[in-house]
């Protein structure tokens, strides 16, 4: 009996059980066609940005909110952010009529609609410059131009997709069915699923280089082991995905990593000073700031190698001082490390659906409380707020969780990896689910 491809089976159960609405695709297709012929023989690159590029985002909604960039590489000295703003919206004028454009203070936004379902592009401008030898995004937010790593976790998402024989990008669309689009913005999960994914990954490498070749004393081809279809080969042959995406799912929300001090995360109240009312119970969102952006394979014999890594380690940019003290230590010439980056990914969108997911929850207060709110007897109303708050995160954060026990082996359906079964069983429970199931019960 053939072995089981785990991999392209579970890639076909996601494809078969939540598929991309096609005439919502073609209408996307077309008008992402027609901005690409715009831009062609101009100094500007259009690039598909997070759910967009990886085909995950949830398309049985009324609504689709999709991200994009207009880049310039690399310009000269005097690159204007106000003229690369002004240069864009000149362009964006060959759009067909139907198209309404709106500059907003961070971004483009292009909306249409048609068959009964709204479109929105909504594009961030950013110039890609290098940096002491690294590329480095940035983007004009209100008139002061800052680092944005949206388009770079969209490239590395990429490549780790890649490796992964295309098994991110489904579980990126599972999440993403999960979520209804309950909270638009989902470069927070990109940076979690990436960051536990090269975790992973480069351990289970490592173990191998160490077995293989430290061991063993024998030379290793790096430059060539190191291309990304063969460590895509290397993945199918030596990687379950099974146990990869349980460990992944059992890491969200955490900081603790092997390779650095911790996953950095910035805290965000959905109500401002709220949590005073309630110091036990969790009304702010953790946003993640930081992520493993590759991993790279060192040969310590190697001059360039060692002069590198010399100079490139670090807790917030750079390669693992841990793995590469580990390996000096245990004298081994060959180790494994993931390079993490810090920095937010699109900003202005997640200030954006942030302050609407606040107003959303606001909304459910009772006219009595919004009233209170607005007087000295503030309490209640914000004890209220701040329940609201906590619920709608427990919920969130349960949800970002459902698919763990999926991946266990040690339950039966895990263990079959019959991901058709699963798919299945997913996608017509998660229509039964009562919202209020979702949120844990006694969790302050």
């Amino acid at each position: 009996m053939s072995k089981i491809n785990m991999i392209n089976n579970f890639v076909i159960a996601v494809n078969k059980n939540i598929p991309l609405d096609s005439k919502i695709n073609e209408s996307i297709k077309e008008t992402y066609e027609k901005f690409k012929q715009i831009l062609k023989d101009s100094e500007y690159s259009i690039k598909k940005l997070g759910d967009f590029k990886y085909k995950s985002f949830y398309s049985k909604s009324k609504v689709i909110n999709l991200d994009l960039a207009i880049v310039k590489y690399f310009p000269i000295a005097g690159f204007k952010h106000q003229k690369f703003s002004e240069d864009i919206l000149e362009l964006f004028k060959q759009m067909p009529i139907k198209y309404k454009i709106k500059k907003y203070p961070n971004y483009i936004s292009v909306y249409w609609s048609e068959k009964g379902i709204e479109y929105n592009f909504r594009f961030i401008l950013m110039v890609r410059k290098l940096e002491q030898g690294f590329e480095i995004d940035y983007v004009n937010r209100n008139g002061i131009v800052q680092d944005d790593w949206a388009l770079q976790v969209t490239e590395a998402f990429c490549t780790a997709n890649k490796i992964s024989g295309g098994t991110l990008f489904k579980v990126k669309r599972v999440l993403n069915y999960i979520l209804k689009d309950e909270f638009s913005y989902t470069y927070n999960l990109d940076y979690s699923l990436l960051s536990w994914f090269y975790e992973y990954f480069s351990r289970s490498l490592n173990s191998f280089i160490d077995q293989k070749y430290n061991i063993e004393k024998k030379e290793l081809q790096v430059e060539n082991f190191s291309k990304i279809k063969n460590l895509k080969l290397w993945f199918s042959k030596h990687v379950n995905i099974n146990n990869l995406y349980f460990f992944i799912f059992s890491k969200l929300q955490s900081i603790n990593t092997y390779y650095y001090s911790e996953i950095s995360f910035e805290n965000y109240e959905i109500f401002a000073d709220i949590s005073r009312y309630s110091l036990n119970t969790n009304s702010n969102f953790a946003l993640p700031s930081s992520f493993f952006k590759d991993i790279r394979i060192f040969d310590l014999q190697n001059f360039d190698d060692l002069t590198f890594i010399q100079t490139n380690c670090g807790n917030e940019f750079g390669y693992s001082k841990i793995a590469w003290d580990k390996a000096r230590n245990e004298d081994k010439r060959y180790f494994v490390s993931p390079c993490i980056v810090t920095g937010i990914s699109n900003f202005a969108m997640f200030r954006k659906w942030f302050t609407k997911l606040s107003e959303e929850l606001y909304s459910k207060l009772s006219t009595g409380l919004k009233e209170e709110i607005k007087s000295t007897k503030q309490r209640e109303a914000m004890e209220e707020l701040n329940m609201l708050a906590h619920n709608w995160l427990s919920s969130y954060i349960s949800k970002t969780r459902y698919l763990k026990p999926y991946f266990d082996a040690k339950y039966p359906f895990a263990g079959n990896s019959d991901f058709e079964t699963i798919l299945k069983m997913i996608t017509t429970t998660l229509d039964k689910i009562d919202e209020q199931s979702w949120i844990m019960e006694n969790d302050n």
